[in-house]
């Protein structure tokens, strides 16, 4: 039996979802590791009028779990899970994410983001017939191995003049990107900041975001772009630096992640120039 879940059963979702999400080969990437964390993701989720927690049982008991979080700017929904408390069940698995599409019939889009070695998670993408994205690497860096470096293009903080830039490019260089325009503007100095390079005529080039979290010492580089005819001038190096620098030293982060394309090597390449190391790598499945 599948049922959206109340708060009566949110201590026992967080430990499967605890005890499954740290292990490789039953990881999902949209779920959190630490308890905390889970239990605060599953609580917005279940707190949500539009996104939906879902507990499989066996009897009375919750076994299995799967969270659907739905970004209402643009229809698409992130699974965390499926989990379950037992060994995995490929037909119970493929229930829990039926179920839920019925219930989020608006949406038009259900994305899985999973460790690679989660083979039962491929196995469920080839039964759902999901569109496979690019691989991507989780890039990290730890602040004792960055070495900060001079940075000779100008880069500035955002402000509103350069909303219609940002925008521009970013659907330009990033067009299925998760974060909507609204969404992005109006994240600015809430949990993200922007940084803007301008070229020696004061001309905007390109942007670089830096994505902040509540109570936790990992800040994201989130995503850069430099327009077409600038690039391989050193803005995308001076855009990520300047990200980087900030982090450490405005927000004191001890970490610093990024995920990138596993094809897009020049970008890969730049990172690992700053001291960014492979952490993990993990597949990216949509169902539309």
């Amino acid at each position: 039996m599948i049922i959206e879940l109340s708060s009566d059963h949110l201590q026992k979702c967080v430990e499967i979802a605890f005890l499954r999400n740290n292990q490789p080969e039953s990881n999902s990437a949209y779920c959190p590791k630490s308890k905390k964390s889970i239990y605060d993701d599953f609580s917005f989720i279940m707190d949500s009028s539009d996104s939906i927690l879902l507990g499989f049982f066996d009897n009375d008991v919750v076994i299995g779990v799967l969270g659907c979080f739905v970004n209402l700017d643009n229809n698409w929904v992130d699974f965390s899970g499926p989990f379950f408390k037992n060994e995995w069940n490929q037909e119970d698995a493929k229930a829990m994410v039926a179920y839920a599409k019925s219930k989020l019939s608006k949406a038009v889009r259900f994305n899985f983001y999973f460790d690679t070695r989660n083979v039962n998670f491929h196995y469920l993408m080839e039964s759902l017939s999901a569109e496979r994205n690019d691989n991507e690497y989780i890039l990290l860096l730890n602040k004792i191995d960055y070495k900060p470096q001079q940075v000779e293009h100008n880069i500035i903080a955002y402000n509103s003049d350069f909303a219609d830039n940002v925008i521009k490019l970013k659907n330009d260089t990033w067009s299925d990107s998760y974060i909507t325009d609204n969404g992005l503007l109006n994240s600015i100095n809430k949990d993200r900041d922007i940084f803007c390079a301008l070229d020696e005529n004061g001309v905007f080039v390109g942007y670089g975001i830096l994505k902040r979290y509540k109570d936790s010492n990992c800040i994201t580089a989130e995503a850069f772009a430099v327009a077409e005819y600038a690039r391989g001038k050193g803005y995308g190096w001076a855009l990520l630096n300047t990200v980087v620098d900030c982090a450490f030293k405005k927000y004191n982060a001890n970490i610093v992640d990024l995920v990138v394309d596993r094809l897009n090597t020049h970008a890969s390449d730049l990172y690992y120039s700053c001291g960014f190391k492979l952490d993990i790598e993990n597949a990216s499945y949509c169902v539309k």
